[in-house]
């Protein structure tokens, strides 16, 4: 393996399910946003989103498929409560089993500047190993990113490998700094409850508008077809420090006296920060800055619209 920048980041996530029984893959499928055939591929790793009828954003999840009968359901972020509790509303009469084994499971993200063949061999021969899964991920510092889901005690031998092949730890803050400066939303707190996937531009890998009926559909295909949204998420940038910009709850942002949106994700830096902020479509709309309060001074300027791509 060349010399290239890498980093390892341990993690405990969020949600880890399992989902078994006959109509395990005819239930997931009539429920996820995106599509769970991957042709020529027999384990599929899929990203996607659990949507309500209305097409709002519920949670999100990869869905790795172990067998015809057998699926692992993992989300970085929204809690097991949420995903299962979503899918068990959802249960009737199917035939389907969903445990919940998210405490007994950690999650390794393995980050590098950009790809190469011999860290990606690396990391699935740890992988298989060690017992534990691994695919490419979605939490990029560089360009390239791989998550590895498995016991405890397996990472750490993942870890002590990756060590003696010089690859080093990475900080959380720095992972929430590469993400936000990426571009890359994470949901629950950049995308949830009250917002739809193509507000945030998840419908150009989390969305399907091919496959058949799943929750949610409908709007999709509206949307995709012939709607518009009134919001779009937007990487923001300021200057100076602000006690607004600590990381935490969602902060308002006015444009004049008008409420514009709020800021979800930050990285705050020695010059100031960047941030992920949702805002209203028509008032942004030719400005080029923003405040913490109506009619206050203007710091923080919209940089780049994340839906456009």
């Amino acid at each position: 393996m060349s010399e290239i920048h890498v980093h390892y980041y341990l993690a405990r996530p969020a949600a880890v399910l399992h989902a078994t029984g006959p109509d395990a893959f005819t239930f997931l499928q009539s429920q996820f946003s995106n599509d769970l055939k991957v042709e020529g591929v027999e384990h599929p790793v899929t990203y996607g989103l659990w949507l309500d009828h209305k097409g709002k954003i519920q949670a999100d999840s990869f869905v790795v498929q172990k067998s015809s009968t057998e699926f692992l359901i993992l989300s970085y972020d929204c809690p097991a409560a949420v995903v299962k509790g979503h899918l068990d509303a959802h249960l009737i009469a199917d035939e389907v089993e969903l445990s919940d084994a998210t405490e007994s499971m950690s999650l390794l993200h393995i980050c590098a500047e950009h790809y190469e063949e011999s860290l990606a061999e690396l990391i699935e021969q740890l992988a298989r190993d060690a017992g534990a899964e691994s695919w490419m991920g979605r939490r990029p510092t560089f360009a390239s990113s791989w998550d590895v889901l498995g016991a405890p005690a397996a990472l750490e031998n993942i870890i002590r490998e990756l060590e003696a092949n010089g690859i080093e730890a990475g900080s959380a803050e720095a992972l929430i700094a590469a993400r936000v400066m990426s571009g890359v939303p994470a949901v629950p707190f950049d995308a949830g409850p009250g917002d739809l996937p193509q507000e945030a531009g998840l419908q150009r890998d989390g969305v399907s508008f091919d496959k058949g009926c799943y929750a949610g559909q409908e709007i999709m295909s509206r949307l995709h077809t012939q709607g518009h949204v009134n919001r779009a998420l937007w990487q923001v940038a300021w200057e100076g420090k602000s006690t607004e910009t600590n990381p935490g709850k969602p902060v308002p942002l006015y444009v004049g006296e008008v409420e514009a949106g709020e800021l979800r994700s930050r990285a705050l830096n020695d010059l100031g920060g960047v941030g992920l902020a949702m805002l209203k479509i028509r008032v942004v709309h030719g400005q080029g800055a923003i405040s913490f309060r109506p009619n206050g001074p203007k710091i923080l300027r919209a940089v780049r619209n994340l839906t456009l791509g």
